[in-house]
């Protein structure tokens, strides 16, 4: 009886180690630590025949706050020969170390991470706490392959498929606009929404004459890497979940939105941002009248990691109100509709500075929410140039 024990022990342990992921969409957890993987980066390297690996572009999160936001935390594992390519955000591990991650499994849903290569074994790990001192470096910590075996358990990771319960992924607005919320968006992962409420737009027109880009929503959920505008039903994640890795049949053909996956400044040979350049680049916010808008920053150094922008000429306004109606079919400027722009109008708008006639839209010509004298200036040079 005690040798039939034996055997069947054996056999659950054997398939528990030959135990396979199925291909699908995951967050990562290390065990000990409680800190989340997320991909910072797509460069990196690994060297087993030096014991040399390069992991700048991961690091560990532990706040749920962050992560839950983050598709850099959403990694899509998918089996390959005789291991896994773990793929985040346009990259993944096997095109930046060139090897298969292999994956044993431990029991109760923890797996070692590891790669092989002539009889050598390195071993992914979160980085010790007991090694660190501030809360800082607590809430983050960097991956490792210096901890072997015999520290078991710093080498635990749970595989846990992203969901709609408690590891759900729910976007945090960034933008609040006519009582709704919005933010540019962009990652790897096709997705539809679980929450009621949202929609996804892309931008399908900027038009710098009238100052408006135009928005059209996209039905049948959002395509993988999808730059997309997306209009939130409130402001905390939980109530805005998506339900990632769904089958989608939405398109966005013709979208002029340019997404960055990453934003890592900083950090040596893994820099890797989108400098923003506030002479030809326009990002989500708001007019001076509340309205949703791409505007002109004052303070942005960088485009942030899985967001989106516009791009536009030199001589575009500041401000590009967002609109989903049908555009004027008048050039700017021209605020008698006589399908010329000259000094006519400047009558016009000096009629409507004066208060003699009701101000309108189009005269506000740098969208700042009033017609005055420097929209006057604006149309002057709009003159000069037509002439």
């Amino acid at each position: 009886m005690k040798r039939i024990q034996l055997l069947l022990l054996t056999l659950i342990f054997t398939l528990a180690a030959q135990a396979q992921i199925a291909n699908g969409y995951y967050r990562v957890k290390s065990s000990k630590q409680e800190r989340y993987a997320r991909v910072l980066d797509n460069r990196g390297s690994i060297n087993l025949q030096t014991t040399d690996a390069d992991m700048g572009a991961l690091c560990t999160q532990r706040s749920w706050d962050i992560v839950v936001s983050d598709p850099g935390s959403v990694i899509y594992i998918k089996k390959m020969t005789e291991g896994y390519d773990l793929q985040s955000q346009g990259t993944g591990s096997y095109s930046i170390i060139s090897y298969e991650v292999r994956a044993k499994d431990m029991g109760d849903g923890k797996y070692w991470c590891y790669a092989s290569k002539s009889g050598m074994t390195k071993y992914l790990a979160d980085e010790q706490i007991t090694f660190l001192s501030t809360e800082e470096e607590i809430e983050r910590g960097s991956l490792v392959t210096n901890i072997g075996p015999s520290q078991g358990e710093y080498l635990d990771w749970d595989v846990i498929p992203v969901t709609t319960g408690d590891n759900y992924f729910g976007l945090a607005p960034t933008v609040a606009a006519g009582g709704s919320y919005y933010q540019t968006f962009y990652a790897a992962f096709p997705f539809t929404f679980f929450s009621e409420g949202m929609e996804a737009y892309y931008v399908d027109d900027i038009n710098e004459t009238t100052g408006k880009v135009h928005i059209k929503e996209i039905t049948g959920g959002v395509p993988t890497s999808t730059p997309v505008i997306i209009k939130c039903s409130a402001q905390a994640p939980t109530s805005n979940k998506l339900n990632v890795g769904a089958s989608t049949s939405g398109s966005a053909s013709g979208n002029k939105l340019t997404g960055v996956y990453f934003c890592n400044p900083n950090a040596g040979k893994h820099t890797n941002v989108k400098e923003y350049d506030p002479s030809t680049m326009r990002v989500l916010g708001t007019a001076s009248d509340g309205s949703l808008a791409f505007v002109k920053a004052t303070s942005l150094q960088y485009i942030p990691a899985n967001t989106a922008y516009i791009t536009v000429s030199t001589s575009a306004p500041d401000v590009l109100k967002v609109t989903t109606g049908e555009e004027p079919s008048y050039t700017r400027g021209d605020l008698n509709h006589d399908s010329k722009v000259n000094v006519t109008d400047y009558v016009v708008i000096g009629n409507m500075i004066l208060g003699i006639t009701p101000e309108t839209s189009e005269a506000d010509l740098n969208n700042d929410g009033t017609v005055n004298v420097t929209d006057a200036v604006i149309l002057g040079n709009i003159i000069l140039k037509a002439e």
